[in-house]
């Protein structure tokens, strides 16, 4: 007969008691250690990038006083403001001449100068192409030499240089003056011209064409007025632009004369860049 063996569980296992925490603590204590490390680093890259900042000097966009290195030099304001080249209309600027003005170094494309070697003398560009082309002259012309400016230039023809003149040639009488005309083309161009008047008012006229037709609206003008024998001069800066291959055609013409003397315009150069 066979004997039944009895198996005996042990007492802790079969009371139920309180919750073994102290099985739990290990795994516990393991993950706070390892979340405290991770806020330990944080913490130490936080102070060294705010240590590393303090010596890095100001932040950028803040607002220091210059040193002297650092102040601009001011630069002279040209005593022509240069306005950009409309299309198919014309920018008309009035300014004073310069003591004295440099042609060559003006006329990028082409510059002319009238009456050093006598009433029909044309100095020019030798590589300008003849951009800036007078009319057919007429009576009655003067050459002057009343220019209270002077006027240079190098690598020109017939007169290869100068180192500065006040000629000029000049007409009398009411409705005589001077044509010119030169180059439109599609890119911005800047027309100069050095004009004088004595004795009278002077009216300038200018038209843009194209093709024929007039492109540029209504005939732009402007006046200059010259009381007593003096010559009183002005620098016309003209800005244009066409939309296709033309001219711009210019009429410097005496309006009406002052006093019993030759009162009229005068012509003294031109240059275009």
């Amino acid at each position: 007969m066979l004997r039944r063996r009895r198996i005996e569980v042990p007492d802790v296992l079969l009371k139920p008691g309180r919750p073994r925490w102290r099985e739990h603590l290990g795994p516990a204590v393991v993950i706070l250690v390892g979340v405290l490390v991770v806020v330990l680093v944080g913490v130490a890259a936080m102070v060294s990038r705010s240590s590393g900042h303090a010596d890095a000097g100001p932040v950028v966009g803040a607002v220091n006083d210059p040193t002297a290195e650092q102040v601009p030099i001011p630069l002279p304001s040209p005593s022509i403001s240069t306005s950009p080249a409309p299309i198919n209309a014309i920018t008309i600027e009035q300014g004073a001449v310069p003591d004295t003005v440099d042609l060559s170094n003006e006329g990028t494309i082409d510059w002319v100068h009238w009456g050093e070697d006598g009433i029909y003398s044309l100095e020019r560009d030798a590589k300008g192409g003849f951009a800036i082309l007078e009319g057919t002259p007429s009576a009655p012309r003067q050459r002057h030499t009343l220019s209270p400016q002077r006027f240079t230039w190098t690598g020109g023809t017939p007169a290869a240089g100068n180192e500065g003149t006040t000629s000029g040639v000049r007409t009398c009488g009411a409705g005589n003056g001077f044509t010119l005309t030169a180059p439109a083309t599609t890119e911005p161009s800047k027309l100069r011209l050095y004009l004088g008047v004595s004795g009278g008012q002077g009216l300038l006229k200018l038209k843009l064409t194209t093709g024929g037709l007039i492109t540029g609206g209504e005939t732009v003008t402007s006046r200059l007025v010259g009381a007593g024998s003096s010559l009183t001069t002005a620098r016309y800066s003209i800005s244009y632009r066409a939309t296709r291959p033309g001219k711009i055609s210019i009429e410097w013409i005496t309006e009406k004369t002052s006093g019993s003397g030759c009162g009229g315009v005068a012509l003294e150069a031109a240059s275009l860049s």
